[in-house]
């Protein structure tokens, strides 16, 4: 997503919050006391709007404010543990998935540095596939292409060329997670922080799941977020979507979402344990994983400054004390070094 649209998204989600908020049932004075707070919670915490609304300030005392991650605290916890120029690589999706291959378990290529013949030979092999901008974020810009013996490849190459995206083979999901919302791809959010004695650690993790149609399960994309149990990937939250409205059973399929256990966690912990290893300058990283048909890992992407919303908003609970003595004992490191 670029600067632009990534703005104009972050408007739209903070007028609504605050629409929903002024709709409620106040009077005069408590809608001033909550302007005032507002401005107070962004000077002395470092939260911007959006903080302040999702996380409910508003009802909170300091002592339930300062646990949870705001803007502020994610910066620090990004500068700290993330290598600026190492950044790009999982920011740049072909570079993400030339390093990360070995964990993607699927077909991918790169329109811009591919030939037409490369690109014929995909296309014949997966007549269904993702579209992927580059640069892109939040889902956006992701897409299916349908090839038909009435296509014009050549046509859809050069277009594909001008948008410099990648294609994907399509990951045919675990029938478990696929009983959710069929159209989507129903993935994990798993954060793992690599610490300051060498060793990886998932911090947080959740269930994400469309909701309708879309084939996206991207919580920016009226798709639905529950907190896991990170020691036995067992689901203990209800659902929630960036409306704040909650799921004790997915809407579409009925599928009941508090209790479910993710299929094959501990391959899951496994493979994103290994791969934050892979970039060691890089320590901090949201996993976006998706498990296959047969209990396959695939790695979809990962996120070097990942927001940590879907980790905070199902439980209302801040996560700043999982984090907080681990990133002091990795500032002490760098300087140390």
């Amino acid at each position: 997503m670029n600067k632009e649209n990534y703005i104009v998204e972050r408007i739209k989600k903070i007028k609504r919050m605050m629409n929903d908020f002024i709709d409620q049932d106040l009077n005069i004075f408590q809608k001033i006391f909550v302007l005032v707070d507002l401005a107070f919670s962004i000077v002395i915490y470092g939260g911007g709007i959006n903080d302040y609304f999702q996380y409910q300030f508003y009802k909170r005392r300091h002592i339930d404010r300062k646990n949870f991650i705001v803007h502020r605290k994610r910066m620090r916890i990004v500068r700290t543990c993330n290598d600026k120029n190492d950044r790009i690589i999982f920011d740049h999706k072909p570079k993400f998935n030339q390093l990360f291959e070995k964990y993607l378990g699927r077909d991918w290529l790169d329109t811009e540095n591919c030939s037409f013949e490369e690109f014929s030979e995909f296309a014949k092999k997966h007549k269904k596939f993702i579209i992927k901008p580059t640069d892109g974020s939040h889902g956006k810009g992701i897409r299916i292409e349908s090839i038909s013996e009435f296509s014009d490849l050549e046509s859809l190459f050069k277009n594909l060329k001008k948008e410099k995206a990648i294609i994907e083979e399509i990951i045919q999901q675990h029938e478990e997670l696929e009983e959710f919302n069929p159209t989507s791809v129903n993935t994990l959010r798993v954060v793992t922080l690599l610490c300051a004695d060498g060793k990886a650690r998932v911090m947080t993790a959740n269930l994400r799941m469309g909701n309708g149609e879309r084939f996206a399960d991207n919580f920016h994309h009226n798709g639905i977020a529950a907190l896991l149990d990170v020691d036995n990937g067992i689901v203990v939250t209800s659902g929630i979507d960036r409306n704040f409205k909650k799921y004790i059973i997915h809407p579409e399929s009925g599928k009941q979402i508090i209790g479910f256990r993710i299929p094959y966690w501990d391959k899951v912990v496994e493979t994103v344990k290994e791969a934050a290893q892979v970039v060691p300058t890089v320590r901090y990283v949201g996993w976006d994983v998706a498990i296959g048909k047969n209990g396959e890992i695939h790695l979809v992407e990962g996120n070097a400054a990942a927001d940590p919303d879907v980790s905070q908003m199902p439980d209302q609970i801040g996560k700043w004390p999982l984090y907080k003595e681990h990133i002091t004992a990795i500032k002490k490191l760098r300087k140390a070094n």
